[in-house]
């Protein structure tokens, strides 16, 4: 049983993980806003990602646009929850659950944003 000390500082280390990955993304979206790069992959190679349309499909969520959400980008929310717990994999957050429900998780919703891509791209629908 661990002390109520290592578990306070546990959930401490991860709230600190948790902001400097999201002070790193916004860092990230101010740079390529600011550059008017929205995609990088797309910048280079002229060919969308799999994640195109996510930041769309994340700021229509917020707005709670559900439609427009998923007419941007219907993997968000599977994928989101699959970097959640690729990131959590190993913390106290997600302690009770087994690795390999863990690993499964993470491979369906990678799988079906792969899935969605592949749909897009054959029916050329990537915004």
């Amino acid at each position: 049983m661990k002390r109520k000390s290592d578990r306070r500082r546990e959930w401490i280390n991860l709230a600190l993980m948790h902001l400097a990955l999201l002070t790193a993304a916004l860092i990230y979206m101010a740079v390529m806003v600011k550059l008017r790069i929205f995609c990088p992959i797309r910048y280079l190679t002229g060919v969308p990602c799999p994640g195109c349309g996510m930041s769309r499909a994340l700021g229509c969520l917020l707005r709670l646009d559900i439609s427009g959400s998923l007419r941007c980008n219907p993997a968000l929310l599977p994928c989101l929850a699959a970097m959640l717990i690729l990131v959590n994999r190993e913390t106290c957050l997600l302690e009770r659950v087994s690795m390999k429900v863990k690993d499964i998780l993470i491979a369906l919703g990678l799988g079906f944003t792969i899935a969605v891509y592949a749909v897009r791209m054959i029916f050329f629908t990537i915004p």
